[in-house]
């Protein structure tokens, strides 16, 4: 019914542009000059601006792109008829009609159609489908969100242009919840590390022929993100076999497979020395929970690392959560380890706070204050050698 109504309100829209057309393109033979061609253009613009408007807010860009293209293909046949009148400053009414009723009703019809099939997408799907922070629930042993049901997820990334397809595993194996096994799923954690390292790369090339170890890699989403960067080599570790498997599919969905590679690590002295000083960078997301895995965790950031190598870790918080108690308590275990508190500035050129600030919408911030905050911190080894 709701379509039905907008269908006719679009109809009426259409034929009230069309007379619009009419009436500019009488004035503009009548007095021959250029200026009534732009006040043409300008209601072709308008309308075309309305419909762009309509289809982004329904959110089906597809359809968006479609009338986007009709609409070029139409204009430049008009420009080239602009072009060919050029010096005596004239356009045909007729062609101009002509044009105008061939363009206008393919842009509104596309927006039409993006509205009839809006009704088939799930709600959940319409809040991730632009790889948004989502807000999430507790279930028993675990978080979660509607975007964790969804078989894949896609995420643009900025500084390179690329979009990473994410495959989940929370429907896999008979499973329908990330209890007890987190990593199949895309956390709101591993979306914000992912941006963060798409801002840095915009303004250095600092993963660029890098050796890269993610720890907690999950999905592979960070660890794939590096790889379009120019990182030389990227190890994406976790202690979970089906997660590992699961990543090793999404590297291959994303053509990274020849420098993303998945390892199992467990944390710890033990396990962690066989990638000794491996890392020029090692990264990381919501790892920091648990206060009992702290310890092991710290010993295996300084050991991958290389002597001037730097820690990029990131927590975002959940429901109960105190991000800054949380964080703080682990910094105070790093130091122990070996590890310090790098200046941000001094590596990535700004404060971390203020990426953060710059890299969600007001919505999503909404969500992460919620959820009792987020915080990224730089770490590097204490006798370690500058950055470079």
């Amino acid at each position: 019914m709701r379509g039905h109504q907008f269908s006719r309100r679009m109809m009426s829209l259409k034929v009230f542009i069309l007379s619009l057309s009419w009436t500019c393109s009488h004035a503009f033979t009548q007095r021959h000059q250029r200026s009534h061609y732009h006040r043409c253009a300008s209601i072709n613009s308008e309308a075309w601006t309305c419909s762009l408007t309509f289809t982004q807010r329904h959110q089906r860009l597809k359809y968006h792109r479609c009338a986007s293209i009709n609409f070029e293909d139409e204009y430049n046949e008009l420009s080239t008829i602009r072009t060919k009148n050029h010096d005596n400053c004239i356009i045909d009414r007729r062609d101009l009609l002509i044009y105008g009723s061939v363009l206008l009703p393919a842009i509104i019809d596309a927006t039409v159609a993006a509205a009839d099939d809006q009704s088939s997408i799930p709600d959940g799907e319409k809040q991730c489908n632009d790889g948004r922070i989502a807000s999430e629930s507790q279930v028993p042993g675990a978080y979660q969100q509607l975007c964790m049901g969804l078989e894949q997820r896609t995420f643009k990334l900025q500084s390179s242009g690329d979009t990473i397809t994410i495959a989940q595993g929370t429907n896999s194996a008979g499973g329908s919840s990330v209890a007890g096994r987190t990593g199949v799923a895309v956390w709101n954690s591993g979306i914000l590390l992912t941006r963060l390292l798409d801002e840095i790369n915009q303004a250095s090339s600092i993963f660029k022929e890098k050796t890269v170890l993610e720890l907690g890699c999950g999905t592979g989403l960070a660890s794939i993100a590096l790889a379009k960067f120019g990182s030389s080599s990227v190890i994406a570790t976790d202690a979970n076999v089906e997660v590992l498997g699961l990543a090793k599919q999404n590297f291959e969905l994303n053509n990274v497979s020849s420098v993303a590679k998945a390892a199992e690590l467990h944390w710890g002295l033990l396990d962690a020395s066989e990638y000794d000083s491996i890392a020029d960078i090692v990264v990381g997301s919501d790892l920091t929970y648990n206060s009992g895995s702290w310890l092991a965790l710290s010993e295996t950031m300084a050991t991958v690392l290389r002597p001037d190598g730097v820690v990029l870790y990131l927590t975002l918080g959940h429901s109960g959560f105190n991000v800054q108690g949380e964080l703080g308590g682990f910094l105070q275990v790093a130091e122990n380890a070996g590890l310090k508190v790098l200046q941000e500035e001094q590596i990535v050129g700004q404060k971390l706070t203020d990426l953060l600030e710059r890299i969600t919408s007001q919505d999503e911030k909404q969500v992460i204050s919620a959820n009792g905050g987020a915080r990224a911190v730089l770490l590097g080894k204490k006798a370690g050698k500058k950055f470079r």
